[in-house]
């Protein structure tokens, strides 16, 4: 029994282990119909591409034997047309012909270049957007003589793009320089001031002017290559910006003379634009190896462009100050001065002359109105990146320099512009009792000149009114000589008393024939009071008040506050003491403002005639304008009344007090704005009448040159003259205040900057040179040429290092945000919007060996390799920060950015340049 039930055991194991192993089996069984399965997919799909491969090959094999036979029965025709030639010449004549009969072969066939993607631009199949203009002939000449062509139409090209990007700046110019009117709260009125601020100006219009070429060259190679990034427009930005700030800055270095310094002036808006031209190359590598290695997203693209923006705004909130300790608003209170008003100079003046003195000569007032209100009245950036132009091809459109020139007076003005020396009497009118014996009246001699005053005379005689010679007055005529810097001399006329009761008598005393000794220098002549009017007052009676005037003109004194004297006369009678009282009232004038308020007693003794109301009157600045104000005398006591034919009648007497500019002031000021005034004729950046522009493409206006300068002139004239003519399409900028001009003139650069892009890959291909290196040195170089020289001007002729290398960095930055950021955000889109591309072989096949295939198998990324452009990038980065700590340590211990002594400022250029 027990041996039973051991064999039962042994058996239910032996059963158990068949069926794990059974069951094990089938599992095999299923892995292996899977793996099968599997393998059986992979090679379908491999017999499937093969299949594709063969059908490929077949059609490659199909078109090589179809251009073989064909090139076969050409040669055999041609072999037995020539049968019979003697042997040296058919042998020459068959072989040329055959030559040709091959390229005609060649060319018959291209429309079999159809499936060929790989041909460069200079090899048959190939072609750009616009050349090789006789492919596929041209694709079969000489390497050596393509060449040459190719490398002087890429010269020429420069020169048309630059004479275009001439007419885009001065549309540019037009534009920015529109003004308007605001209030100052530093003049307290009304200025003109430019709308476009400088620095934003510069960033946005500015450096799209000046960098249009090298910006349309990225958009329109995405747009020639169907979308793909191209090397050609990137490598061009990175060039051009190493150019720029290494060579440029190197430049301006050397251009000061020599022991001479240019400091940056607007240092803060220098750290804005140095800080992002580091920076946005920066973020080039960040976008192009890290973020998403070799892809640009939209995301990335549209941070790269909305950087401008943010780059604007940082840099005109330090315009203005923000980032300083306190803000400021430069802006706002400079004045644009070639526009300012008379008016608006004499206020300027009026406040120079009050914080810094009445006795600095007009030169000094000139000087000190510009540095204090004065807007920067130098070239604007296009103004100069135009010059330069001018100077190395020759303008599109015929111009003048930029720069400010010396006003033309005309002989009256040259007449007026002597200082004048005014005789006339202190007061227009005079009173005096029949018992006063004898009258003085005060002759003064001014000046407008702060130039000593020579010696001089003027005549006086007395004249009969109603008083009469020997009865009222004694008949007194006679000269007055006045020495060196003397400026008063005083005439006495004897007066008649009689004990008749009459009325108020009077005469005249008038001034003639001034003289100056040196009358080559001065003008001499009479002011307004050189008629002195006398009044005699009758003293045996009470008598009526009356103002001397019941209007009153007034001059402010510029340099200050000023007194002036109301004169009340008591008419017909002197007797007794009377009295009156006297306030002022509000017109246009405002006490507090234009006067101060006054209120009081006037009072007049026995016999007393005439008595004075003291006003004060404020300095405005007033050139045409005038401040009203009135005076009342009323509360009349002791028995005098008022005059009844007055303004008041007998209740009162009013005197209207109208505050003006003196004649000084306003001569000053007219010759002020002669020192400030630009003529804007000769300014003007385009011609208004558009038959002129055709004239002056033309005809040559080569100034004064003579000799070698005029052939020069006449040799670059010519040879940029087609040019010229096809520019002088562009409307004027007077068309839609400049708006016409800069759109036409924008697709006119797009167009020849699309002719760059091809000769400058067909340079590169024929002598084998790669896209980027083209493009950073020759794309790069020419492009840049124009900027470089407007630099130097401005180092040579500006005060401040801003205008030459200031804007440098500026412009880097704006090549990165819009030069990339616009090209890259219209890529990234598209291929976006595509999505899935796993039917597209190309896009594979394109980018085969790169990682973009395996990290994204479903293709429909818009890829940038950062591999070359990452390496240009991070050597310009360093580059770029060693000139920026180069120039800062210049300003700190040297004293500035450019110029100094010529060992330190020709090592520095030797050290940037070299970099």
């Amino acid at each position: 029994m027990e041996d039973l039930a051991l064999l039962r055991d042994d058996l239910e194991v032996v059963r158990n282990d068949f069926e794990r192993f059974q069951r094990n089996s089938e599992d095999d069984e299923d892995r292996d119909r899977g793996t099968l399965a599997l393998l059986s997919g992979e090679r379908k799909e491999l017999e499937k591409k093969l299949a594709e491969l063969k059908d490929r090959g077949n059609h490659l094999d199909f078109e090589s034997n179809m251009l073989r036979s064909r090139a076969e029965q050409v040669r055999e025709r041609v072999a037995n047309e020539f049968i019979g030639l003697d042997s040296c010449g058919a042998s020459t004549t068959k072989l040329g012909l055959v030559q040709r009969v091959e390229m005609s072969v060649t060319a018959d066939s291209a429309d079999q270049c159809i499936n060929i993607t790989s041909a460069s631009i200079c090899e048959v199949c190939g072609g750009g957007l616009l050349l090789p203009l006789f492919a596929p002939d041209e694709q079969t000449w000489n390497d050596a003589l393509r060449a040459v062509l190719y490398f002087t139409g890429l010269f020429w090209s420069f020169m048309g793009v630059g004479i275009v990007s001439d007419i885009f700046m001065g549309s540019i110019e037009k534009i920015t320089s529109k003004k308007k009117r605001i209030f100052s709260s530093n003049l307290q009125t009304f200025i003109t001031v430019k709308v476009w601020n400088s620095t934003v100006s510069n960033l946005t219009l500015m450096a799209l002017g000046s960098s249009a070429p090298e910006i349309l060259l990225s958009v329109i190679e995405l747009l020639k290559n169907n979308m793909y990034s191209g090397d050609l427009g990137p490598s061009t930005i990175v060039g051009s910006a190493a150019f720029n700030l290494l060579v440029i800055t190197a430049v301006c270095v050397s251009a000061i003379p020599g022991g001479e310094f240019r400091r940056i002036k607007d240092i803060q808006v220098f750290a804005v634009t140095a800080s992002f031209s580091v920076f946005a190359y920066l973020w080039l590598i960040v976008i192009c190896m890290l973020w998403t290695p070799d892809v640009v997203t939209i995301p990335e693209a549209l941070i790269t462009f909305f950087l401008f923006p943010v780059l604007v705004g940082l840099a005109f909130m330090a315009d203005k100050g923000y980032f300083s300790s306190g803000s400021k608003n430069k802006e706002a209170q400079k004045v644009l001065l070639d526009a300012a008003t008379e008016q608006e100079i004499a206020t300027m003046r009026m406040r120079i002359l009050k914080k810094h003195g009445t006795g600095i000569p007009d030169d000094k007032v000139v000087a000190l109105i510009r540095e204090e209100f004065g807007a920067a009245e130098e070239p604007s950036r296009a103004a100069r990146r135009m010059a330069a132009t001018e100077k190395l091809f020759g303008g599109g459109r015929r111009k003048s320099d930029t720069k400010v020139v010396p006003v033309q007076l005309s002989p009256e003005q040259k007449e007026a512009s002597k200082p004048n020396v005014v005789f006339a009497f202190e007061h227009l009118e005079y009173s005096c009792l029949e018992s006063c014996d004898k009258l003085e009246l005060l002759v003064t001699r001014e000046s407008d000149s702060i130039e000593p005053l020579g010696k001089g005379s003027v005549m006086y005689r007395t004249k009969e009114v109603t008083a009469k010679d020997g009865k009222d007055f004694i008949q007194t005529e006679g000269k007055l000589e006045f020495e060196e810097d003397e400026t008063e001399k005083m005439i006495y006329i004897q007066i008649l008393d009689d004990d008749e009761h009459e009325p108020d008598t009077y005469f005249d005393v008038e001034l003639y024939q001034p003289f100056t000794v040196d009358e080559s220098k001065v003008e001499t002549k009479l002011g307004k009071n050189k008629t002195a009017h006398v009044r005699i007052v009758d003293d045996d009676a009470v008598g009526v008040l009356a103002f001397s005037n019941q209007e009153e003109k007034v001059s402010e004194d510029f340099s200050g506050e000023k007194v002036i004297s109301i004169m009340v006369h008591r008419h017909a009678g002197a007797k007794g003491a009377v009295s009156c009282s006297y306030r002022t009232e509000d017109g246009t004038g405002i006490a507090g403002i234009d006067y101060e308020e006054a209120t009081g007693t006037l009072e007049f003794a026995d016999q007393e005639t005439e008595n004075e109301i003291h006003i004060t009157i404020k300095p405005r600045g007033r050139f045409d304008t005038t401040s009203i104000f009135r005076l009342y005398i009323e509360e009349a006591t002791g028995g005098v009344g008022f005059a009844a034919h007055t303004d008041g009648g007998e209740e009162c007497c009013i005197c209207t007090i109208v505050v003006g500019s003196d004649e000084v002031t306003k001569r000053r000021a007219d010759k002020l704005k002669q020192a400030f005034k630009v003529n804007w004729e000769v300014q003007m950046m385009a011609r208004d009448n558009w038959k002129d522009q055709f004239t002056d493409a033309v005809l040559l206006d080569a100034g004064e040159a003579t000799g070698c300068e005029l052939a020069t002139a006449w040799i670059f004239h010519l040879i940029t003259m087609p040019w010229k003519v096809i520019f002088a399409l562009i409307p004027p900028v007077d068309y839609c205040g400049g708006w016409l001009c800069f759109c036409s003139s924008l697709a006119m650069i797009g167009a020849v900057t699309a002719v760059i892009g091809d000769l400058a890959e067909l340079c590169g291909c024929v002598v084998q040179m790669p896209d980027e290196i083209t493009a950073i040195s020759l794309v790069a170089l020419g492009t840049s040429l124009p900027d470089t020289f407007a630099s130097k001007s401005a180092a040579e002729q500006d005060p401040t290092a801003d205008a030459s290398i200031g804007n440098v960095t500026g412009s880097n930055s704006v090549n990165v945000f819009l030069g990339l950021g616009l090209p890259w955000t219209i890529g990234a889109i598209y291929w976006a919007a595509l999505g899935d591309l796993s039917a597209d072989h190309y896009w594979f096949e394109k980018y085969r060996g790169q990682s973009v295939v395996d990290i994204y198998p479903t293709g429909g990324q818009f890829v940038v390799l950062g591999g070359n452009l990452g390496f240009s990038v991070a050597v310009f980065c360093c580059c770029a920060s060693c000139c920026i700590m180069v120039i800062l340590i210049r300003r700190w211990f040297v004293g500035g950015e450019l110029g100094g002594p010529k060992g330190l400022m020709y090592a520095t250029s030797a050290f940037l340049a070299l970099g």
